[in-house]
């Protein structure tokens, strides 16, 4: 399991960011915490990569065209700092100045279905033509129209190429909620 730590100028930042973005930066940490990084490059739609000169020591994840989550690996730990394309400083700074990361808005299963389906960028007919899943039933699935099932989520994380939990139990907090 991953910790996710945010920098306090990104606190600001992700009070800014467009719902949808929110959303998709909610699946991020999903990801993260249950796969890692390497879970990231796993996601082709987040296009994570490593960052050059003064970001050096850096990787950066698409968000949207516009968003991008930049993080540094600090042994067990990822720190994140969220910001626009435009130039920033990322040099580093001491632990006081992050905070554990917090969920801050909600994401249902099947918005997570769409997002992370859309981050691979499958139609629905693709997806669909690769789970042996009708096309139908994931457009309901997406839509919270029908429940998603332990044996569609297994089906759909391995396509998705992600953890079934991330499918299942969008923004799940291991720590403060039981699963009694």
């Amino acid at each position: 399991m991953w910790e996710i730590f945010e920098h306090r100028r990104t606190w600001n930042q992700l009070a800014r960011l467009p719902l949808d973005v929110l959303k998709r930066y909610e699946i991020w940490k999903d990801i993260v915490r249950l796969s890692g990084p390497t879970g990231l490059r796993q996601i082709k739609g987040f296009n994570d990569e490593v960052l050059r000169g003064e970001s050096r020591g850096h990787r950066s994840s698409r968000l949207s065209h516009h968003y991008r989550v930049i993080y540094r690996i600090e042994r067990d730990r990822v720190l994140v700092e969220v910001v626009s394309v435009t130039a920033h400083d990322y040099r580093k700074s001491d632990m006081s100045e992050y905070r554990k990361a917090k969920k801050r808005v909600d994401v249902s299963i099947g918005e997570s279905v769409r997002i992370l389906r859309e981050l691979q960028e499958l139609s629905q007919n693709e997806l669909s033509e690769m789970t042996g899943i009708p096309q139908s039933t994931i457009s309901a699935v997406e839509r919270n129209r029908i429940r998603l099932g332990v044996e569609r989520a297994k089906v759909l994380a391995r396509a998705l190429r992600c953890h079934p939990a991330v499918l299942v139990f969008p923004g799940w907090d291991i720590e403060h909620e039981s699963a009694a």
